[in-house]
């Protein structure tokens, strides 16, 4: 079994019929493990081949290029079709949105025979990883922000913005000054934990590459755009609400689920 945790979120990966490689981009190395775990947060269970139908299956959501999402009854299904083959995708992810277990169905070209038994990289990375801490995080007091992440004297800071606003540039000139620490510098986890704000970083970097396995209690909410010069103001907090939430992953085609990110932001 391997597991990788996540702003405390704990996956446990589990082959049915093959055995998972510990094969991920290096940005996740300090978030998966290779040990046995009892209690998960999400359970996953990878099976390769048999793919459920989802012919009758309602679109939710499609990224344009490589995924989408499909619903029928109680059941989400994530699509990752990246060669766009019009055959078998790549696999198959189905969950319910409550999260507790996840099926991944893999498509037979991503297994090796070894030995005389299949091996299969482990399947749970961006953006399935991602889709399911969304769910996991709403209505339980958490999101995921598209922001920088640092530490300043033992306080976290968030300076979220969206593409090209300037976040990992600003996460290279801390590392230049020798900051304390970054989170990230694209993507921090939230989560409201024993009445305090705690930023996580996670394993989704941008340009700069920065991804760590570490926490903070926040002190403050920086957003950031680029200018001629360098100056700060206050936002009153319907401003800032405005802000948050382009910055913010919500499910807008869910309203059940959109409704309680909306509560936390």
């Amino acid at each position: 079994m391997l597991t990788l945790q996540i702003a405390n979120i704990l996956f446990g990966i589990a082959g049915r019929d093959c055995r998972l490689r510990h094969e991920h981009e290096s940005a996740y190395e300090a978030f998966l493990k290779q040990y046995a775990v009892t209690t998960p947060n999400i359970s996953v269970e990878v099976v390769i081949g048999r793919f459920p139908d989802i012919s009758g299956a309602k679109k939710l959501f499609s990224s344009g290029s490589s995924w989408f999402l499909l619903s029928e009854g109680a059941d989400y299904y994530l699509v990752f079709d990246p060669l766009s083959t019009h055959n078998d995708p790549l696999l198959i992810a189905m969950f319910d949105p409550s999260t507790k277990t996840v099926t991944i169905f893999c498509n037979e070209q991503l297994a090796e025979r070894e030995g005389g038994e299949l091996f299969i990289p482990n399947p749970l990375r961006y953006p399935l990883d991602q889709l399911l801490i969304m769910y996991y995080l709403a209505g339980k007091g958490g999101a995921i922000l598209h922001a920088a992440g640092a530490v300043i004297k033992n306080r976290g800071y968030l300076f979220p913005g969206r593409s090209g606003a300037g976040k990992s540039t600003l996460t290279r000139q801390f590392i230049a000054k020798q900051r304390d620490e970054v989170l990230s510098d694209d993507r921090i986890v939230v989560r409201m934990i024993d009445g305090t704000f705690t930023g996580f970083g996670t394993p989704w970097p941008g340009e700069a590459a920065m991804a760590a396995n570490k926490s903070v209690s926040l002190a403050g909410v920086f957003f950031i755009a680029h200018g001629n010069e360098n100056h700060i103001r206050d936002l009153s907090r319907k401003e800032a609400f405005e802000r948050l939430l382009p910055v913010t992953s919500i499910p807008w085609y869910d309203k059940e689920m959109t409704e309680k990110l909306l509560v936390f932001c």
